[in-house]
């Protein structure tokens, strides 16, 4: 199905802490348009093709919720929680959680955690003492062809706070090799506390291992089993036939394969169909959800890209995510695109026909590099640099 194509309005955050300073001089323009009509035909909520076996998992926002597993502002702050060996699925969620929430934000009064974001601090800014814990309900699906060799996790947040007279989607595509919940305190906080609900994808590079050695993989909960029992379910398995596995065990022994770097699948040049796709599960759940049921005994599909404001956000490789994702947008989905620090690189180019403008200043012009080319010009003069600091 197509849909006409919005206008993307392309908008660049700075520092990490101001992303929702970037996102909030969007809210209020964004919420009201996003009251326009949608038609008046009876249109059937279709299952995406590319969607597996959907978990649903609802929290109540006291024992355990959307933004902090549980542990509320206190506790991300804090020591990481126990797990038992072997760790059960929640405590899996609770760490993947906390160790993501703090990789890409400072935990310190400092660095501003809870005084000027958090999961205490209100849309308004207000700094409260609570702990910031949100209701709701959280999806879980790959994305495949049914091979399972990509299985791209996606995931769907939606607060108790969503509201279907306003529906918005914020995009939280992973930055970095990080799992599904890699974005949840650079960009899904700002959309949940906000009642919107989070696309999240790990843009099929987040954790999966293969431990050769022992034949164990991880599923799309984190929980491990060996390759033979996951078959199409597990995250990743390195591609070897049982001879071509032992005779590598022999020569190589206690070795792994990691799913970013060996599963000869999702290059970046999907990352922004993978995000596409975590937005049209979002739609797909919000629909299952919230919309009335035909005659036919599907539902309606009455939250729609024409009446949903949808932002694609996140940060660094999440970032060059939203912005390929906002470039390949066909179905117009994508509203605005808010990100920070997005990690893109150009490719080469034989004049100077891009250039660099920083506030004021005249415009610089240069010329792209490849990858290999800025990784080895990094390695030369960083070591250089030291010797001044």
């Amino acid at each position: 199905m197509t849909h006409s194509r919005k206008a993307v309005r392309p908008i660049l955050a700075g520092a990490l802490p101001r992303l929702a300073v970037g996102l909030s001089s969007l809210s209020a323009v964004a919420l009201l348009a996003a009251c326009g009509g949608g038609g008046d035909s009876f249109e059937s909520n279709s299952r995406p093709s590319f969607l597996g076996t959907v978990t649903e998992r609802v929290t109540d926002g006291v024992n355990d919720d959307l933004l902090t597993a549980g542990l509320g502002r206190d506790g991300l702050a804090g020591a990481a929680p126990a797990v038992s060996s072997p760790p059960t699925v929640d405590e899996l969620r609770r760490l993947a959680i906390f160790n993501n929430y703090r990789a890409v934000l400072d935990i310190t009064p400092n660095g501003g955690f809870g005084r000027l974001y958090g999961p205490n601090v209100a849309v308004d800014g207000t700094a409260g003492t609570g702990p910031g814990r949100i209701a709701g309900r959280e999806f879980i699906a790959y994305a495949d062809d049914g091979t399972g060799r990509r299985n791209v996790t996606m995931m769907v947040q939606v607060p108790d706070s969503f509201n279907t007279s306003r529906p918005c989607i914020v995009t939280a595509t992973s930055s970095g090799s990080r799992g599904v919940y890699g974005a949840i305190g650079s960009a899904g906080e700002w959309g949940l506390k906000r009642g919107c609900a989070v696309a999240y994808t790990d843009k099929g590079s987040g954790n999966g291992v293969h431990d050769l050695q022992n034949d164990t993989v991880n599923r799309i909960d984190g929980t491990r089993s060996t390759a033979t029992e996951a078959g199409t379910r597990s995250n990743f398995t390195a591609r070897l036939t049982a001879g071509e596995r032992a005779a590598f065990n022999s020569a190589t022994p206690n070795r792994f394969a990691v799913k970013h770097a060996h599963s000869e699948q999702n290059s970046e040049k999907d990352w922004g169909f993978d995000t596409l796709n975590a937005v049209e599960f979002a739609f797909w759940v919000l629909n299952e959800r919230y919309s009335p049921l035909l005659s036919n005994g599907s539902r309606e599909r009455t939250i729609r890209p024409q009446n949903t404001i949808v932002i694609a956000s996140s940060i660094s490789n999440g970032g060059a995510a939203a912005l390929a994702a906002a470039e390949a947008d066909g179905a117009g989905f994508i509203d605005a695109v808010v990100v920070s620090e997005p990690q893109v690189q150009l490719r080469s180019f034989p004049t100077d026909s891009l250039s660099v403008q920083r506030g004021t200043g005249l415009p610089r012009a240069l010329t792209a590099r490849s990858l290999v080319d800025y990784t080895t010009l990094a390695n030369l003069l960083q070591p250089l640099s030291l010797i001044h600091i």
